[in-house]
């Protein structure tokens, strides 16, 4: 079928229908992914992408690997279910492509990044079986040394999806149900792991994936003082670094360092603290733009470890400020400020009568609401407070 046709309007798909089942293995994964990125969609588009899934689950071994993949993220896409797909793709994987089964050569040549994709394929389809992830976890293994950043990548984030499915006991049918113990695979995690930590290669996104998976790769494996040490480690080569990342990268690592402090010893907490300063710091020198949500994100994270430089928040707290919407945030950022005077007055030992106003030097001259001083408080917080 010609890719040019079917990008045409869906009435004009039909016409191709009695030809599906003339379509050979790459037509027929081509013909998916054209049908799943159609913006308009009728019936007729419905049942020539369910005729084309029932063409390529007989097509299967020829295929390949690849060609189950891309078939797999096209029927993610085009969100028309079909009864027995990945069922049946699963079933081909497991019992036709064994050793000595009729396809046991299935996997001889796939790469890495093909069994990632692969995990990932069946993962983002919701289709999560005990045998395909041990499957898909023990070619892994032997592919480790060959893994890229960016592989690393697509194991982080479809692990933890995993691992998140199986905590909510999600499965295809009680026989296949993948149990926590069943999706952790500890030396396999950490080996990945390990093997990001020591590479110099990786771009911004696959740093900032990264951090992003210490926090549940924390929380579901531990930190061990040497893994630890590794880490702090990687913070220091990147705290020498910060203007490789963009203003979304910031947010997003800040926020998931926050998160990963409470589970990184004590010795490391300045290390922690010294990237955090080093991004906030390039943030302010290139008067960056934040997003709202963003920076009241961050803002509420770096509350959360008791972090007070108010000098490196002036823009995160210029954008809070001009775009706030509620009461409650307006007063609970306000309240944050506060603490963080009154622990710095505490800590140097100032005057009581002593007068801290902190103010942002970028403030409108319209906006009063976040001038904090320890006399003074908003009076819609103080009618915030009565209400709550």
């Amino acid at each position: 079928m010609s890719r040019i046709f079917i990008k045409q309007v869906p009435r004009l798909v039909r016409q191709r229908l009695p030809h599906v089942q003339t379509l050979g293995a790459a037509a027929v994964v081509a013909t998916l992914e054209d049908l799943a990125y159609l913006r308009e969609r009728d019936d007729s588009v419905k049942e020539v992408f369910t005729h084309c899934i029932s063409r390529a689950l007989a097509l299967l071994p020829e295929l390949r690997v690849t060609g189950i993949i891309r078939a797999l993220f096209a029927y993610k896409r085009a969100e028309i279910t079909s009864s027995n797909f990945l069922e049946e793709v699963s079933r081909f994987l497991l019992e036709e492509c064994g050793a000595g089964q009729p396809f046991e050569n299935m996997f001889t040549s796939c790469t890495a990044n093909d069994i990632l994709l692969l995990y990932k394929a069946f993962v983002v389809n919701d289709f999560i079986n005990v045998r395909l992830h041990a499957l898909c976890m023990n070619m892994l293994q032997k592919q480790t040394e060959h893994m890229l950043p960016s592989d690393c990548c697509i194991f982080f984030k479809t692990h933890t999806k995993c691992i998140e499915a199986s905590k909510r006991n999600f499965a295809t049918d009680d026989a296949e149900r993948v149990t926590l113990k069943d999706a952790l695979h500890p030396p396999l995690a950490r080996e990945i792991t390990l093997r990001f930590l020591r590479r110099r290669d990786a771009i911004p996104e696959d740093i900032t994936s990264f951090v992003e998976w210490l926090v549940p790769g924390s929380q579901y494996y531990g930190l061990s003082l040497d893994l630890s040490e590794q880490i702090a480690s990687f913070y220091r080569i990147l705290a020498q670094n910060p203007p490789i990342f963009n203003i979304n990268h910031i947010h997003r690592l800040v926020q998931s360092t926050c998160l990963l402090h409470a589970y990184m010893p004590e010795q490391y907490h300045a290390v922690i603290k010294h990237f955090i300063v080093s991004l906030l710091h390039e943030a302010e020198r290139r008067s960056d733009v934040h997003d709202y949500q963003s920076a009241l994100t961050t803002f509420y994270a770096l509350s959360s470890i008791e972090f007070g430089e108010f000098e490196l928040l002036q823009g995160m707290l210029y954008c809070i400020v001009n775009n706030v919407d509620q009461v409650k945030d307006l007063c609970k950022v306000q309240d944050i400020i506060r603490r963080r005077i009154y622990e710095k007055r505490n800590l140097h030992k100032t005057a009581i009568a002593a007068d801290f106003t902190f103010t942002i030097e970028r403030y409108p001259p319209s906006i009063q609401a976040l001038k904090v001083s320890t006399y003074e408080m908003n009076p819609h917080c103080h009618a915030a407070s009565r209400n709550c």
